[in-house]
């Protein structure tokens, strides 16, 4: 058999070097831009929930026509503040948490009594307590403790590096905007020191009061056809994000070393075929194994998500390693001088393999941290 020459073989080596250097490079730029534009959709949506003067993505905007059956709108101003004692039981894979929080009202004048018609919006109030309530005068005040569980869709995109912003939503269901109008207490409205929330540390707070309008006029004939109810409404934010690396670490170690587990056979002579092979083959199905357990871990989503790229790159780097060990053993074989071409083929893949992962993956990580 004609053997090729030395400069062909060189040739193939560096080929197949440049396309697993080129794929993980491509692979890195993309992944990595992909996690920090996702960053910064989430910021923008976060700031534009907190911010009076701007419209959430997908939402209605803000209807101002002041239409109702009474003629004269009493635009009744009622401050309002909120704080928060206790978060509880935050279930990301069942899409809600709850909270023990006190809201107050203070407002002037007869027959408002707002505790007895708010509501929240993003959830159900399980205990409504009045806790306090006096008049001086014009001036009135109540104090209401309330437990409640708030409808949260926890974004996963860039779970565990994520960071969410969870909102307390109130209206009054019996007046619109243009008769009661929540004024936020801003100075007075906190979050208590004892409030903690597992594997996240809460790093920004935020009252703010919105117009939010409903694409309907609730089926009355008094309202234009193409009206649209709108309601003064509270918000209350809390800004929440991964307070350290542990469970980045913990949820992917079983998948790091099996991708170790997959460059230790680059030391095993291309000769022992089987022993070389059986690391790459065990460290493939470790994997495959650590993805069902990722995967049990988080909710459902029809997005690629962090997740899904750390596990699906590190499956692909340990097909590529069995690939090349497939290459070393034909080489080692096939070639009269294949031993010593079989042994830079092994050393300078492994070291590629082994940087560009750790490249990816940081970069990975960092553009989906807050």
């Amino acid at each position: 058999m004609k053997q090729p020459s030395d400069t062909w073989k060189l040739r193939l080596i560096v080929s197949w070097c440049v396309v697993l250097v080129f794929t993980y490079l491509a692979a890195t730029f993309v992944m990595a831009d992909f996690m920090h534009d996702e960053k910064e959709r989430a910021a923008t949506r976060h700031e534009a929930r907190l911010d009076k003067n701007k419209v959430e993505a997908g939402r209605t905007k803000t209807e101002q026509r002041q239409v109702g059956h009474d003629s004269k709108p009493k635009n009744i101003k009622v401050t309002a503040g909120i704080y928060v004692d206790r978060i509880f039981d935050v279930k990301l894979r069942h899409t809600h948490w709850k909270v023990d929080y006190y809201i107050w009202f203070r407002w002037s004048g007869p027959n408002v009594h707002p505790g007895d018609h708010f509501q929240i919006i993003n959830g159900e109030i399980i205990k409504k307590n009045l806790v306090s309530k006096t008049s001086i005068g014009s001036e009135h005040y109540e104090l209401y403790r309330i437990t409640a569980e708030i409808t949260k869709f926890f974004n996963i995109t860039r779970y565990p590096r994520d960071d969410h912003l969870m909102t307390i939503l109130i209206e009054d269901t019996k007046r619109q905007f243009f008769d009661l109008t929540y004024v936020p207490d801003a100075a007075g409205s906190a979050i208590s020191s004892r409030v903690k929330i597992p594997g996240y540390e809460i790093y920004a707070k935020k009252v703010v009061e919105k117009g939010h309008s409903y694409k309907t006029r609730r089926g009355d004939p008094h309202l234009p056809e193409n009206y649209k109810s709108t309601y003064s409404q509270l918000a209350f934010g809390i800004g929440i994000k991964r307070a350290s690396w542990g469970l980045y670490i913990k949820m992917f170690i079983g998948i790091f070393s099996a991708v170790c587990l997959s460059l230790l056979a680059f030391f095993v002579s291309p000769a022992h075929t089987s022993p070389r092979f059986a690391l790459g083959v065990g460290a493939f199905f470790a994997s495959i194994a650590s993805i069902y357990v990722i995967s049990s871990q988080i909710p459902l989503s029809s997005g690629y998500t962090l997740t899904d790229m750390v596990t699906a790159t590190s499956v692909i780097t340990i097909f590529l390693t069995l690939l090349t060990s497939t290459m070393s053993v034909g080489i080692h074989h096939k070639w009269i001088d294949g031993p010593a071409w079989a042994w830079r083929l092994d050393r300078v893949t492994q070291i590629i393999f082994l940087v560009c992962y750790i490249i990816l993956n940081i970069a990975l990580a960092l553009n989906a941290s807050l």
